[in-house]
């Protein structure tokens, strides 16, 4: 049976939280109006003070954390039958000044409002889920597996901090008449070439059988990929998972990429991750495009509001943007993230080294860059 709200009670609301009265939780309530949805909001908010220095001078940014942008979603399921569940989920984010977009140039942009998903899934408990509209490709987030608790401060995707910033090159450059210098910004050098992303596609996925799953997906402009996971915890608490994904993004390459990660019972933890490009159309004497990527922590309940995660990483990415010019970049850095598990609220910290080396007469001072802030989950 369909029901009807009036748009008082919502003002009210927002009008107490405004004013800093307490509102109860039953208060913020999302409901749908049909019975039979299960309807929940959800988002976060990911803020974050970085500051960089590339060797020519240095600045501080207030940024929206990339690592996991801002962003807000509405999830609607009906229970169809025992055998058969339909649902949707319509997800946007919301960015001023990302993390991996401002520059030495640039230091403040503006948010846009973007989708993240808009899709319809069908999920079936014995042949698995059918799912179309805009959301991931089966190969999204294969190289990000990532069971450290620091992925909020720094992952595989080291451009997700500071990928906006030029390498500053100490070599003159000599320049004809009319022609401008070229700069190579962070995200020109390092990707983790994470599948495809979020695509308008169709998608469907097996159900688990003994923590092993395929997903394959196929969508706008002829790309399509496919992905193996594997998930298991052990008694002792160890916990172990893994992706591999093959994509095809419909021109210019194909892609192997992967990741798996393991956290002890303990608390040791490490991640690696991996991948390259077969390119279409190679230079002559060219590379394909390669990553590696590792990292080691550790995770512990340290206070009483919430565990503590710590970690070091490094990565090399070999000639991700010239296949020509034999370019290796590296990557290291530290991250801390502190959770307060009672508030829904994790603080992080990080730091991040970025080196560029290429075989011609560049000389690129390496990049810096500190940032610390919050993630608030609602």
């Amino acid at each position: 049976m369909k029901k009807c709200y009036s748009t008082s009670a919502i003002t009210m609301t927002v009008g107490a939280m405004l004013l800093g009265g307490a509102v109860s939780a039953s208060a913020l309530e999302v409901k749908s109006g049909y019975d039979n949805v299960q309807l929940k909001l959800y988002g976060h908010i990911n803020r974050a003070v970085m500051s960089v220095d590339d060797g020519d001078e240095s600045k501080v940014f207030h940024v929206d954390n990339t690592n996991s942008e801002s962003r807000v979603g509405l999830k609607g399921k009906v229970k169809a039958s025992e055998s058969l569940t339909i649902g949707g989920n319509l997800e946007g984010q919301w960015q001023a000044n990302p993390s991996d977009k401002v520059s030495m140039d640039e230091e403040s942009i503006s948010a846009e409002l973007k989708e993240r998903k808009i899709e319809v899934y069908f999920d079936f408990k014995k042949i698995g889920k059918f799912s179309i509209g805009k959301g991931q490709m089966a190969s999204d987030d294969s190289s990000e597996v990532d069971l450290s608790g620091t992925a909020l401060a720094g992952n595989s995707g080291v451009a997700d901090a500071g990928g906006g910033f030029s390498f500053y090159d100490n070599t003159p450059a000599v320049l004809a008449e009319g022609e401008e210098a070229k700069s190579v910004t962070v995200s020109n050098v390092f990707d983790q070439m994470d599948g495809l992303s979020k695509k308008n596609r169709v998608r469907y996925d097996t159900p688990s059988l003994g923590g092993l799953s395929l997903g394959v997906s196929a969508g706008e402009k002829e790309m399509a990929d496919a992905a193996l996971t594997y998930s298991r915890e052990l008694a002792d608490g160890t916990q172990f998972k893994a992706a591999v994904a093959y994509s095809d993004p419909g021109k210019y390459y194909t892609q192997i990429n992967g990741s798996a990660s393991v956290l002890f019972g303990f608390g040791l933890n490490f991640t690696v991750a991996g991948g390259t490009r077969d390119l279409d159309k190679m230079p002559a004497n060219g590379d394909d495009p390669t990553f590696m990527y590792g990292k080691i922590g550790y995770k512990a309940k340290i206070f009483s509001v919430g565990s503590t995660a710590c970690s070091f990483d490094y990565g090399m990415f070999e000639n991700v943007k010239n296949q020509d010019t034999e370019e290796e970049g590296t990557a290291y850095g530290v991250q801390v993230v502190q959770k307060l598990s009672n508030y829904n609220t994790e603080l992080f910290a990080a730091y991040r080294n970025f080196e560029l080396e290429d075989k011609t007469a560049a000389d690129y001072e390496p990049i810096t860059l500190a940032m610390g802030g919050v993630r608030l989950k609602f």
